[in-house]
């Protein structure tokens, strides 16, 4: 089996620093706002991360689905609520809207990233 090269190897770090500012915010914010749901969410989101670095294509979309889906419902909480939320929530979920945007458009547009999938897994293209 071909191993990554150096600029595969860059991309996945860049992804995984990415995902784990974004889970360690998210935790941040969760203990923040005591919403022990999303504890479900997060580790959800974990597990999906797990398959994406092993290779699957399903994984990667359906983690692209999610940040993709976060961006939009943090968007609205914001609006919606944001007389009710402290300044921390609104400054967080913002910095989470952002992270959110940046992981799937990298997960898209990344032609390193995809390589190192590809070889991570089985007929990844």
């Amino acid at each position: 089996m071909p191993q990554p090269d150096s600029p595969a190897l860059k991309a996945r770090n860049i992804l995984i620093v990415l995902f784990v500012i974004l889970c360690v915010l998210d935790a941040t914010l969760v203990v923040i706002a005591q919403d022990k749901w999303a504890i479900g969410r997060i580790l959800l989101t974990i597990v999906v991360m797990h398959y994406v670095l092993k290779g699957r294509r399903w994984a990667k979309y359906l983690l692209i689905g999610i940040c993709s889906l976060m961006a939009v419902l943090l968007t609205a909480m914001i609006v919606v609520l944001a007389s009710k939320l402290s300044t921390v929530l609104i400054g967080g979920s913002l910095i989470m809207v952002v992270l959110c945007a940046i992981i799937p458009i990298f997960m898209a547009t990344s032609k390193d990233l995809n390589r190192y999938l590809s070889l991570k897994g089985q007929g990844y293209s």
